[in-house]
């Protein structure tokens, strides 16, 4: 028989992977991205579970034009939710690994991936075939 069709490797797997996303859920919950702009002066925070969560202006930014100051707050905001992706996507590496992370951030092969399905899945149907046909003949049908 397949390894990989053994029914407690599959259950095992199966609970494997329900409890790795279960603890990816609470930990990209409890994730903080930060960013800032004007050397410090403008901080911004993004939370897992919240997103743009806290913008922080020290009084001495005030000094600076409008327009700076707004495209300041922008800057912040914007690079705390790239912290906050960064820090999500390396989580979610470490569950689905290079390959699958490398299709979805666009550094990857998709064939590769594609092509070690249709191997898993051409193996399965073959098996699957095989102790049909096992079963058939003991039955003597």
């Amino acid at each position: 028989m397949d390894p990989n069709m053994d029914p407690d490797r599959l259950v095992e797997e199966s609970l494997r992977q329900m409890w790795q996303v279960e603890d990816f859920q609470r930990r990209s919950a409890a994730m903080v991205g930060h960013g800032e702009a004007l050397d410090g002066l403008v901080t911004a925070e993004a939370r897992g579970d919240a997103g743009l969560s806290r913008i922080t202006i020290d009084p001495r930014a005030m000094r600076s034009p409008a327009q700076d100051l707004g495209d300041a707050t922008l800057r912040a905001a914007q690079g705390a939710l790239e912290d906050l992706r960064r820090q999500t996507m390396e989580a979610m590496r470490e569950i689905l690994g290079d390959d699958v992370m490398g299709v979805v951030d666009g550094t990857g092969d998709p064939s590769k991936l594609v092509a070690e399905a249709e191997q898993r899945f051409q193996a399965s149907a073959d098996e699957a075939m095989e102790t049909l046909e096992r079963l058939r003949r003991q039955g003597g049908f």
